[in-house]
């Protein structure tokens, strides 16, 4: 069987899909000898790691980068001339390939949450992501959440869906080397305690919310450690930067931008206290690496983040400062807590398997194939 899986984002800055695509072909590839992998990227430069480097895997260049042409135009003649038994694709497929195309997608947040998203973004993905998933020979999410809200929205046989849990790579580890946990804090300016935000500056992290919590608890309490929120700018961060303005916060918070992935285990280790109130997900990668590195964890019990923190880390009302603000506070006060919290967290992170999602995935490929063969 040849599988091809649309590689591009793995050319592009770290966010939850990227993490998916690179993670479970990585371990589809390491468990599977038997087909054959075509792995499309936009990167004429890309250079393929060194555990892919099989006799089975085969980089293919696709151009342009534009999807608008990429999907309708240029994957299905790639497809059809590398002769593809099945594709698996993000959020949006091809619209006349011939070639069965399995779809990943993530969340629909927008669908739940418009104010959280462009207008125009908006209105493209609810146009596209239903037709995509109505055509696809089976439609994969991330959670048991984003599963049934794909299906009551979308219109869906529940039996159409797959739910294909994310996890994290083996570098996800408690890190105890204090030189370089040292090293990592220095490099992003880092320079004491810190509690810790990971993600992308959108509102439906609802950084807001946590700066105004972290205020709370300076001026009532007096905690020594800073906030540090580290991701990247992306849709209307500027009212991140206005609240901690207000509060007059500029020399307690740490904005590091971009971090390495290679300094994420590190940074999470370093931490006090991992706290992502966010209103939305599909999943939750961050609290999931952070539990992974022993850091204890502060989450929102709404969307899909219950399924993913289980009883390991608390959960709270991400509307409710005060709420936030008291569980922080508990985490950081109370060492037999916090303590409980990192080793459940481990444990927690250790349920989730790229080789089990691996596996449940090419199950999924090989019942698209023999369908298809039948048809023939």
């Amino acid at each position: 069987m040849k599988i091809g899986i649309d590689y591009h984002t793995v050319n592009d800055f770290m966010q939850g899909s990227r993490t998916y695509v690179y993670n479970l072909s990585r371990a589809l590839i390491e468990t599977d000898n038997s087909n054959e992998y075509y792995l499309y990227c936009t990167n004429k430069n890309f250079e393929i790691p060194p555990e892919l480097k099989k006799p089975n895997v085969h980089i293919k260049y696709i151009v342009p980068a534009t999807r608008c042409i990429r999907l309708p135009v240029s994957f299905p003649i790639a497809l059809a001339y590398n002769k593809i038994d099945v594709f698996h694709c993000q959020y949006i497929g091809p619209p006349f390939s011939l070639t069965p195309y399995v779809v990943t997608i993530h969340d629909i947040v927008h669908e739940t949450n418009p104010e959280f998203f462009p207008t125009a973004l908006r209105r493209a993905m609810s146009l596209t992501y239903p037709f995509c998933a109505k055509r696809a020979a089976k439609v994969l999410t991330v959670s048991e959440y984003s599963k049934n809200e794909i299906a009551r929205l979308y219109d869906i046989p529940k039996d159409d869906i797959l739910v294909t849990y994310n996890a994290v790579s083996n570098s996800f580890r408690p890190i105890f080397d204090g030189a370089l946990l040292e090293m990592v804090k220095n490099r992003y300016g880092i320079d004491t305690r810190y509690i810790l935000f990971v993600g992308r500056l959108e509102p439906r992290k609802n950084i807001p919310n946590l700066v105004k919590a972290f205020n709370y608890l300076k001026i009532t309490h007096g905690i020594p450690q800073k906030l540090v929120i580290a991701g990247m700018k992306d849709f209307k961060y500027l009212d991140i930067f206005e609240t901690v303005k207000e509060l007059q916060l500029e020399d307690e918070i740490i904005f590091t931008g971009r971090i390495e992935q290679e300094d994420l285990p590190a940074l999470y280790s370093g931490a006090d206290l991992f706290v992502y109130p966010s209103l939305g997900e599909g999943f939750g990668i961050p609290p999931l690496e952070a539990m992974a590195c022993g850091t204890p964890v502060v989450t929102s019990n709404t969307t899909s983040l219950p399924e993913v923190v289980g009883d390991a880390g608390i959960m709270i009302d991400p509307h409710s400062i005060e709420e936030l603000s008291s569980a922080m506070l508990r985490v950081l006060s109370d060492s037999n807590l916090s303590d409980g919290l990192k080793s459940a967290g481990v444990e927690q992170a250790k349920k989730f398997s790229w080789h089990k999602t691996a596996e449940i995935v090419r199950k999924c490929y090989e019942q698209i194939y023999e369908k298809r063969k039948l048809a023939r």
